[in-house]
């Protein structure tokens, strides 16, 4: 069977919603598409950069269908809220902004309201094979198979500190004693390197099942854009907790680095999306 769907999925009917106003989920899920148009090299990287960016800015579904009517559509996506010419209802909005980042692997349709099938994520997400290699791991396909590989490894998604990078992760994990610190290197597979430090047990650690996923994703998609520098890429990606600011949380640290303009900045978000810092570019 075809990893791709039939024929195209648009028609006619695409025109009745193209007017309709665009939601940051369907965004969301636009780069979705586009992100794994770029991974299977219908894309490449200045016409992916390119769309993305496009896609972030769009303000009706019109503008993200003409983004996509020249894609094959993998058939894990091609049921994509954006890609349905029928005018979307509430529900099923609000169910396609929670799994926009999860459908790519096949991990299938989840119920309930947005808040019910985000928290379901840690549940469903071990099912992600471990093995990507040539993942971008700062990218939306990218984070969610490190996730799901991290869940898959470890039972679920705590850790003292996580940085994503294009090529490999770092992580530091507390032991099962919460006296030491182990540290691992992920490149499609988790190898335990250096030796173990000493940690406070009562240092806090931070969940990655109580991220907001789609928000998350929105937000190191428009990173570059929002930091003022659109052709920047992400250079990390780091989950921590802040212990150090008058508000301690668990918080996403998002850089971007234009090698060519020589510009750098990051932002610093809630785990709910919520943006609580921003460096510019400069």
């Amino acid at each position: 069977m075809s990893p791709f769907s039939a024929g195209s999925p648009f028609s006619s009917g695409a025109s009745n919603t193209a007017a309709l106003r665009a939601r940051d989920a369907d965004r969301v899920e636009t780069c979705a598409v586009l992100d794994a148009a770029h991974v299977d090299g219908q894309l490449d990287d200045s016409e992916h950069a390119r769309r993305v960016s496009s896609a972030m800015a769009a303000t009706t579904f019109g503008e993200l269908h003409r983004l996509l009517t020249d894609l094959q559509i993998p058939a894990n996506l091609s049921r994509a809220t954006v890609l349905r010419p029928a005018r979307p209802n509430h529900r099923a909005r609000l169910i396609a902004a929670a799994v926009t980042v999860v459908v790519a692997f096949g991990i299938g349709a989840l119920a309930g309201s947005i808040t019910n099938a985000v928290s379901s994520f840690s549940a469903v997400v071990g099912s992600v094979s471990s093995s990507s290699s040539g993942a971008d791991w700062t990218s939306p396909t990218g984070i969610e198979n490190f996730l799901g590989a991290y869940r898959h490894e470890f039972g679920d998604l705590i850790a003292d500190e996580v940085l994503l990078f294009p090529e490999h992760a770092s992580i530091e994990r507390a032991s099962a004693d919460l006296r030491t610190t182990n540290d691992y290197l992920y490149r499609g597979d988790f190898r335990e390197w250096g030796s173990p430090s000493s940690r406070s047990v009562d240092a806090p650690s931070v969940d990655l099942a109580e991220l907001d996923l789609p928000q998350i994703i929105g937000t190191v998609l428009g990173a570059p854009a929002t930091l003022g520098a659109p052709e920047a890429l992400i250079s990390q990606i780091r989950f921590e907790y802040d212990d150090r600011s008058s508000d301690p949380q668990p918080i996403v640290r998002i850089y971007v680095e234009d090698e060519q303009a020589q510009l750098t900045g990051h932002m610093t978000v809630a785990f709910n999306g919520e943006v609580l810092t921003l460096y510019p570019a400069d």
